[in-house]
């Protein structure tokens, strides 16, 4: 254990080396979307961007319709994927309407014995897990929704060949545990008051690897830090082992992940991007001066990395703005072979399609490299 240790602590010391030949350009202006949007998914060139009205989400596609997600009652988005034939997956959940009539009114006629209209709420927890399914062109092929033990806010969806599983965030009594759940099936719950899930990706063996943040015991993992980075295996329906960061008095949390193990997330005020092996063993890390965390995304080999960024840093010589969401390219080894930037401090998603290289949603605008 002492020589793992030691071993884990030599990788991370280990950082990409600087490439002064690199100069960030400027990211170039896809398109203008619904302002309201928070995330973004793509598919070769199609791209849809989702978010949040009054009493529902919606989804909106790039040179296409915009789509209504509701499902009857107060509902919400907040995660989404792509299947393998370019289907859009949403994630939303929404609440239990409460159903009941009106009391009569006193000292008034009522001849034809009239029953009052039925009356419904929709302020009780979101319980309710929700899908749609929306195809390339813009229609919803379909919808479901699940009950949950209790109100859920879904961090992401996976859709592959075993079928849909979703995660992310289910309210406990005090706090929050993280949740993994296979569609209709019984959801695995991880941590007691103070976990959540944010990424979740499919393991070579058929296992789900989930990526989040906790300040819980688990397993037979104690908290290193004021709150610590994790990722988690889920084998069969059962929370089978863990690896947590180990900085002392640290807040971290891994935001993203991609099936290459390519993540991203925060150090305390710092951006962090960390390649893992299956074995969750890093192979290389990076961190960078940032008002937030990083996003990562992985086409083939080629990964990126895309945080705001608050100055310089040694990987990147020749970049020196501040307030600016920059965008990196990164080879195997964790060498930056590009740069791209827009002048923007609100960074609402990231992804990347081998058609469109890195595609950046900033404030109601597209951007790609």
């Amino acid at each position: 254990m002492k020589r793992l240790f030691l071993a884990l602590i030599l990788i991370f010391s280990v950082l990409p080396t600087a490439n002064a030949a690199i100069s960030a350009k400027s990211m170039v202006q896809l398109a203008q979307v619904d302002n309201a949007a928070t995330g973004l998914v793509a598919f070769g060139s199609q791209i849809a961007v989702y978010g949040n009205r009054e009493t529902n989400g919606f989804a909106q596609l790039v040179n296409g319709p915009t789509i209504e997600l509701t499902s009857g009652v107060e509902s919400f988005v907040s995660a989404a994927t792509v299947d393998a034939s370019g289907n859009f997956y949403f994630a939303g959940a929404s609440s239990n309407p409460i159903v009941g009539t009106l009391p009569p009114v006193q000292g008034v006629l009522n001849p034809d014995n009239v029953i009052s209209d039925p009356v419904s709420s929709n302020k009780s927890d979101a319980v309710n897990l929700i899908y749609w399914k929306v195809d390339s062109l813009g229609a919803l092929i379909e919808s479901q929704s699940m009950v949950m033990p209790a109100a859920v806010i879904p961090n992401a969806i996976l859709v592959d060949a075993t079928g849909i599983t979703v995660a992310g965030t289910s309210y406990a009594n005090p706090g929050n545990k993280a949740f993994v759940v296979n569609w209709n099936g019984k959801p695995v719950f991880i941590g007691k008051s103070n976990t959540q899930i944010h990424a979740i990706t499919r393991s070579p063996d058929g296992g789900l690897i989930a990526i989040g943040q906790s300040a819980d015991k688990l397993l037979n993992t104690t908290l290193r830090g004021r709150v610590d980075g994790f990722l988690a295996k889920v084998v069969n329906g059962k929370f089978t082992s863990v690896v947590r960061s180990s900085e002392s008095n640290s807040n971290r949390a891994w935001r993203t992940s991609t099936s290459a193990l390519f993540l991203g997330g925060n150090s305390n005020s710092t951006a962090a991007i960390t390649k893992f092996n299956t074995n969750f063993v890093p192979t290389w890390t990076d961190r960078y001066p940032s008002t937030g965390s990083a996003l990562t995304a992985t086409v083939g080999k080629v990964n990126y990395g895309a945080f705001v960024s608050a100055g310089a840093f040694k990987a990147l010589p020749n970049w020196k703005r501040k307030n600016a969401i920059l965008v990196l390219t990164f080879d195997s080894k964790g060498a930056i072979t590009a740069a791209n930037y827009v002048n923007s401090t609100v960074m609402n998603g990231f992804t990347a399609t081998s058609a469109l290289g890195p595609i950046l949603l900033s404030g109601g605008f597209l951007y790609r490299a």
